[in-house]
């Protein structure tokens, strides 16, 4: 069992790994008793998956991986609400110490803003933030899961597949161990 420290991805994490188990077990009910697949889906299809074993198996299948993917991009998307709460928080205090403790002649006031960057809106954004701040481990690994994340969320088109795919426990730690180190 993987420990996660932020609260809020341990939450959405737990939550999205009782789908997941809750789903391992009924799918494996599925492989020699096509019409289990009956008892689970919603009433307007049961017959139409559960009549050929190869069809029902490909369902299950299919619904196995839409579950993992739909974790994947919930998950990312609770670590980049976290992290870019923290970055709001981080680049407010930062303006603040800005504008309070620097000279003001007229130049280099309207330009002072320019040295604090308040419109990272992106989790690449965040990751070149970062980048020189994390081992290589964590920032290769944390690059690879955002890739997977743009990977599903836009269509499985114009980019490729993911080189790796983290089982959703290993995701959360990686992203988990990102949050840590940004926090300290």
């Amino acid at each position: 069992m993987v420990t996660i420290n932020n609260e809020d991805l341990r939450d959405i994490f737990n939550y999205l790994a009782t789908i997941e188990n809750i789903l391992t077990k009924e799918v494996r009910q599925i492989n020699g008793n096509k019409y289990y697949l009956d008892k689970i889906v919603p009433e307007n299809i049961i017959k139409v998956y559960s009549q050929k074993e190869k069809t029902a198996i490909t369902f299950a299948d299919n619904l196995s991986k839409t579950a993992y993917e739909s974790s994947i991009v919930t998950i990312v998307a609770t670590f980049e609400r976290v992290v870019f709460a923290k970055y709001k928080t981080a680049y407010g205090t930062i303006k603040n110490v800005v504008r309070n403790h620097s000279t003001k002649p007229l130049d280099y006031f309207n330009s002072r803003e320019n040295f604090v960057n308040g419109n990272i809106d992106k989790l690449s954004g965040i990751i070149s933030l970062i980048e020189g701040h994390l081992s290589n481990d964590i920032l290769e690994k944390l690059k690879i899961i955002k890739d997977h994340r743009n990977y599903i969320a836009h269509g499985k088109r114009d980019i490729a597949p993911p080189s790796v795919e983290f089982r959703l426990d290993e995701v959360a730690k990686i992203l988990d161990d990102v949050i840590k180190e940004i926090e300290y």
